[in-house]
């Protein structure tokens, strides 16, 4: 889903419960406090809050960040450009159900307050 922003507040008051949104924010700008989020939208289909530089840029997403925060219809999606393996091994951690090709569907404030933990050693495993 494509979530038009003009800025990272506009963003986060998209999202489908932004004090969801807050919580994954403020859960992984924790876990790399000398990246700042900015704002990433390819203009067409992604707008995210973004932190670091994408490892594998393609078309319309050079400007990407590493790790990603989107909003999506039901969820809040965390985006992680990774070029290992990392994230598929460490995604056995999480329910199938909320996962996807290098993303964690994060769904609800339970889902957030049980795997909080998972997911901030899943960042741990990466350098910006």
């Amino acid at each position: 889903m494509y979530n038009k922003a003009e800025n990272l507040d506009g963003l986060i008051a998209q999202s489908f419960d932004s004090e969801l949104m807050r919580q994954v924010v403020k859960l992984v700008v924790k876990q790399f406090p000398n990246h700042p989020p900015r704002l990433f939208d390819n203009g067409k289909t992604f707008c995210a809050l973004a932190l670091g530089k994408n490892p594998r840029p393609s078309p319309d997403y050079e400007d990407a960040g590493y790790i990603n925060i989107a909003p999506q219809k039901n969820y809040i999606a965390l985006y992680i450009y990774d070029t290992t393996s990392t994230f598929e091994q460490y995604t056995k951690n999480f329910p199938k159900s909320s996962t996807g090709k290098g993303c964690l569907r994060i769904k609800n404030q339970t889902f957030l307050d049980k795997y909080k933990e998972n997911i901030s050693n899943l960042l741990r495993q990466y350098e910006l």
